[in-house]
């Protein structure tokens, strides 16, 4: 946890305080949106709801209702806010906007650097200050682009053989600026 998910962090920490029973949390794609709510989940036995953007009104709409019921809470995430869901049902609609709205803002340079590690320890690997040094200076800052990026140099470096340094850092970014790959933004 960064300054950048600290907001997010400690308000599903006190899910008790939530108005409504319910959070509604956007992000975009990759910026741990899932990660937290099945620590959510878990910790306080509410209800989670991935994508919810893509669920129909009544199927939220009855969600609600059963989680007010049970006396839990309800915990929505979407990658768009909830007036981009296109909620047609008028009862569900207000609803949704008298709850609690957080979204996942950009990623600042502690947590970048944070998922760079975390996502090379899970293989068991390293990356050197000075190619997230070099990293951080030049990379488009979203969750995604991390992604993409410790992919890239995860792969490079199968090919090459070689650790995770500066040269494997210059060689991923270089193809994303040079368009030979898709960046996701």
């Amino acid at each position: 946890m960064t300054a950048a998910n600290a907001e997010v962090h400690r308000h599903l920490q006190n899910w008790q305080d939530w108005a409504h029973n319910t959070l509604i949390l956007t992000g975009p794609e990759a910026s741990g949106k899932t990660t937290m709510a099945a620590a959510f989940e878990a910790e306080s036995g509410g209800f989670c709801v991935d994508d919810a953007a893509n669920y129909e009104d009544t199927e939220i709409f009855h969600l609600w209702n059963r989680a007010n019921e049970e006396q839990k809470p309800l915990l929505l995430l979407a990658a768009k806010p909830v007036a981009d869901w296109g909620i047609l049902l008028p009862d569900l609609k207000s609803r949704l906007a008298a709850s609690l709205h957080l979204e996942i803002g950009t990623p600042d340079q502690a947590m970048i650097d944070g998922l760079f590690q975390k996502y090379f320890a899970i293989r068991g690997l390293t990356i050197s200050e000075d190619a997230l040094r070099y990293l951080e200076k030049r990379m488009v800052r979203t969750y995604a682009m991390v992604r993409q990026l410790a992919q890239k140099m995860d792969s490079l470096a199968i090919e090459t053989r070689k650790p995770i340094n500066l040269a494997i850092a210059k060689s991923a970014l270089g193809l994303f600026d040079a368009g030979d790959e898709k960046m996701d933004t």
